[in-house]
């Protein structure tokens, strides 16, 4: 019915200037401008159908709009920067915890190391510098450079393996100094994991792209992580390489096929490290004999607590790494049951709400990075919890803004700092097709 589009009179687009002069993201001016377009063509066509002439009616279809100044303050409201409080008062009661458990542990006398608390102070100080600084970093920036984040993490794996450290007999930590950096630990399966979020999508691989592909991405940082003996990583960022294979995927089918390799090389490594897990599992089942030694301390320990615990700075010799590894135990025996179900409660809503995260987004990308976050996060929270309950084997796995982790700490905080990034652009991005969210006009 119109003879030429409603964009082409200059009404309407001092109508839509003067609106998307009040939003400040600009990425979403298009799709702003598209929308108030067909709001205002729906209500020209029905004014000519009542008789208008048609500039009389584009006239009056933007009059009707209502005020484009007010329009667009609202617009500008519902696409601001958001911040995430609530995730932000969960890191606090976890830091909190962190910091009270690290003051109890320098108090009993029981580690031969000193001045936890003043250390993890002093990390958490860093962490939340890096903190503010990524959640002002635009996290879409990262995406162009994941290729070469991936390559550079293997390449710093691999030099790991040559001239790292061995701690306990793992070669995972990479000498900078003053810090030592967990390159075949956790630090290594975030960075790939963001990695794999920006890369190719599985749903765009042909044949032989796939094969190099679950090479590249999947075999060898499981061969990297393998070599160094860090099992309890192998497993986490092999989990993490199949969710976020299948979030991409094409069809079940293809997702069936490009996981045959590394279920296969996982195989092999279960296979060659059988004795190792058939003495946890041993642990588990058996806690009087010789691999159930820590569940035994630790069962022990927990069940002497009580509601109430033992006391603020309760010294318990026989508890392995308070610092560390056992800190939730560590944690109950000190302060009892009710301290351990708020410390769980606390854990599982910090958790609940990483979750959420994922499910506002229509970002990819961001959906991607947290999903990745949520395996690893979601695996080093729950499984402390599990282990000082008894329900799993023990493994050495520390427990995030609780247990005393330097250069892990950081990462943590680093991390959330991510998250926090994410959810602050979740309405400053537009839309997929079809996607937009319905605009309220006058």
């Amino acid at each position: 019915m119109l003879v030429r589009p409603v964009e082409e009179y200059k009404v309407v687009q001092d109508f839509l200037a003067r609106v998307c002069k009040q939003v400040r993201a600009r990425a979403m001016h298009p799709e702003i401008r598209e929308e108030l377009l067909g709001h205002i063509e729906e209500r020209t066509e029905l004014l000519m159908l009542e008789g208008n002439a048609e500039e009389p009616a584009v006239q009056e279809a933007v009059k009707q709009m209502g005020d484009p100044g007010d329009i667009g303050k609202s617009l500008h409201m519902a696409h601001r920067p958001q911040l995430d409080w609530k995730l932000l008062v969960l890191l606090a009661l976890l830091s909190m915890i962190g910091l009270f458990g690290a003051l109890s542990v320098d108090y009993s006398g029981t580690e031969v190391v000193s001045d936890f608390f003043v250390r993890k102070a002093a990390f958490f100080g860093i962490g939340l510098i890096l903190l503010v600084g990524l959640y002002f970093l635009d996290y879409r920036k990262l995406k162009r450079c994941s290729g070469v984040l991936f390559f550079i993490t293997l390449c710093l794996m691999a030099f790991t393996l040559i001239r790292g450290v061995d701690v306990n007999g793992l070669t995972i930590f990479l000498d900078f100094g003053p810090i030592m950096i967990p390159m075949l630990g956790v630090a290594s399966v975030f960075l790939l994991l963001i990695a794999l979020s920006g890369m190719k999508p599985a749903s765009q691989w042909g044949l032989w792209e796939s094969v190099f592909h679950i090479l590249y991405r999947g075999v060898l940082p499981i061969i990297l992580y393998s070599l160094s003996g860090s099992m309890v990583y192998l497993f986490i960022y092999l989990l993490g390489f199949l969710v976020l294979t299948w979030t991409t995927k094409r069809n079940i089918k293809q997702f069936a096929v490009l996981t045959l390799l590394p279920f296969f090389g996982l195989a092999y490594i279960l296979f060659t490290k059988r004795l190792y897990l058939m003495w946890r599992l041993e642990g588990l089942a058996d806690r009087e004999g010789g691999g159930g030694y820590f569940m035994r301390v630790i069962a022990d320990a927990v069940s002497s607590a009580g509601w109430f615990g033992q006391g603020f700075a309760a010294p318990n010799p026989g508890i392995p790494y308070v610092y560390s590894d056992s800190i939730y135990p560590y944690l109950i025996y000190c302060f009892g049951w009710l301290f351990g179900i708020v410390v769980g409660m606390v854990v599982l809503l910090f958790f609940a709400r990483v979750w959420s995260i994922s499910n506002v987004l229509h970002d990819s990308y961001g959906k991607n990075i947290v999903t990745g976050v949520i395996v690893v996060m979601g695996l080093r929270l729950l499984m402390p919890i599990l282990m000082g309950l008894g329900v799993v084997p023990v493994i050495s796995l520390d427990f995030p803004f609780i247990s005393y982790g330097g250069v892990n700490n950081m990462l943590d905080f680093a991390i959330v700092g991510l998250l926090l990034s994410i959810y602050r652009r979740k309405n400053m991005i537009p839309r997929g097709v079809g996607e937009a969210a319905p605009m309220k006009v006058a």
